[in-house]
């Protein structure tokens, strides 16, 4: 895409780029007039007010934010980018949307580490913020707007990676989680309408779909695309990070009333339906007709192809936008989990909490960064840290909210340590694994990091749950 944009192009992603600030710093300068950006409900949760038609687009364009890693599924991999990337993530989405949402919003909690405090005890809480941290650092979505920025510079990725970040998150700097959710209007606005373009002018210059089968690898026509059970079924279980999920935490604390959140997935799920129609079909185009090294860069690659100027420059913002929603959303939890959950925690002096969640913007940045540089692969990304954090998070967060069942403090801690641990050596030892013995292939190939981890947690479950 490097050199193949117009004024025009550049013209919509400047005003894209104007609009975001423009929402982030207004919000922030309304604050400071009311003097509500000092409270932390509103600083955190928009003072409890969200409507249902801003809880949709919000949940919607911050729970996608995986777009060019969702590309790169469905370039290498065709239909099974669906069944695991999609479908699993409907069933967890309801099942939450059932069993949990109302009583988030009860509960008047601000974030999982304080769930998991007041029911556990601060040391619980201080090591469910690490565990939080671990899914929440924004690495993936960080190197996914670094390429984009690269496609269309030139410019080292380390360095589109770096300014990428920098632009993304300023605006929330100022005017929190309200800024954010200001922009996730316009986001989803665009991230729907721009891929609708690309499929429309892949259609008209390709025709249907259907027409080209043959041109897609035999595999990526498979409803399991040739992988092994525990793979699929290891993203059924990722799926289940939506119960542990920050975003969908405080988006759920947030709205304004408790029925709103559960009403408000419900409609969410059909439109992640509806995308995920126009991100597969797109995606199986530019597997069909475009060649391509780097499967990571399909979706920018086919909008480069097939779309004339103007309407790359949409598409362009089409793809920032979920990225962005995700992005900033994600640094901001984990900004807020750092300053609120444990740097609150620990010093003697109390700070704002503007100024303690600046302070864990600022960390959750340089690691985000980091770990995006060090690790290139978007998918890896989220599928190696959601093994370790969520085995670790799933059944002490469920249990804290059961009125039947409950735990001692230290033995949910050493289930939480304990699982997270297996998991976290499981994941290193797949990696070391190929170069040893036999027996050593076979543990660590054979059993998936999630799925070790969540057998420790819930075999210390069962040992340690009582009734209440």
């Amino acid at each position: 895409m490097q050199n193949q944009l117009s004024s025009a192009d550049f013209v919509i992603i400047l005003l894209y780029f104007a609009t975001i600030w423009f929402l982030g710093f207004f919000v922030s300068h309304r604050a400071k007039r009311t003097g509500a950006i000092n409270s932390k409900e509103d600083f955190l949760l928009a003072g409890r007010k969200l409507t249902l038609p801003v809880f949709v687009m919000t949940l919607v364009a911050t729970w996608y934010g995986n777009i060019l890693g969702v590309g790169e599924f469905v370039f290498s991999s065709g239909i099974v980018a669906w069944v695991c990337f999609g479908l699993p993530y409907y069933i967890a989405a309801a099942l939450y949307a059932v069993f949990l949402a109302k009583k988030v919003r009860v509960s008047n909690i601000y974030t999982i580490p304080e769930q998991i405090a007041s029911k556990y005890g601060k040391n619980a809480g201080v090591l469910s913020s690490f565990l939080v941290l671990i899914i929440t650092i924004p690495a993936a979505y960080v190197l996914m707007l670094g390429i984009i920025f690269q496609m269309f510079t030139g410019w080292d990725l380390w360095l589109c990676i770096v300014i990428g970040s920098v632009f993304s998150l300023a605006y929330i700097s100022t005017g929190g989680f309200k800024a954010d959710v200001y922009a996730n209007i316009a986001q989803f606005a665009m991230m729907f309408f721009g891929f609708g373009i690309l499929l429309v002018f892949c259609v008209l210059k390709f025709g249907l779909l259907t027409d080209s089968l043959s041109k897609l690898p035999s595999n990526n026509l498979k409803l399991l695309g040739g992988f092994q059970w525990q793979y699929i079924l290891a993203w059924y279980i990722i799926a289940f990070q939506t119960f542990v999920d920050p975003s969908f935490h405080q988006r759920s604390s947030a709205v304004n009333k408790p029925d709103t959140a559960r009403r408000g997935i419900f409609i969410s799920i059909l439109c992640w339906a509806v995308f995920d129609f126009l991100t597969l079909t797109t995606g199986m185009y530019a597997r069909a007709f475009i060649p391509l090294a780097e499967p990571v860069k399909a979706f920018p690659a086919l909008g480069n192809y097939v779309l004339p100027y103007f309407w790359k420059g949409l598409f362009i913002v089409a793809m920032l936008s979920p990225i962005m929603a995700a992005l900033d959303g994600y640094a901001f939890i984990s900004a807020a989990t750092i300053g609120n959950d444990l740097l609150d925690r620990f010093l003697k002096r109390k700070y704002s909490t503007k100024f303690l969640t600046n302070i864990g913007l600022v960390i959750t940045a340089v690691f985000g960064i980091l770990l995006a540089i060090i690790l290139p692969s978007a998918v890896q990304i989220i599928y190696k840290t959601a093994s370790v954090a969520v085995p670790a998070l799933l059944l002490p967060l469920l249990l804290s909210y059961s009125q039947k069942y409950t735990i001692t403090p230290k033995r949910i801690i050493t289930m939480m340590a304990a699982s997270g641990l297996v998991a976290g050596l499981w994941t290193i030892g797949r990696e070391t694994a190929q170069n040893h013995i036999f027996a050593l292939n076979w543990l660590f190939l054979g059993l998936e990091p999630m799925i070790a981890g969540l057998i420790i947690s819930l075999f210390l479950g069962l040992l340690f749950v009582k009734k209440r």
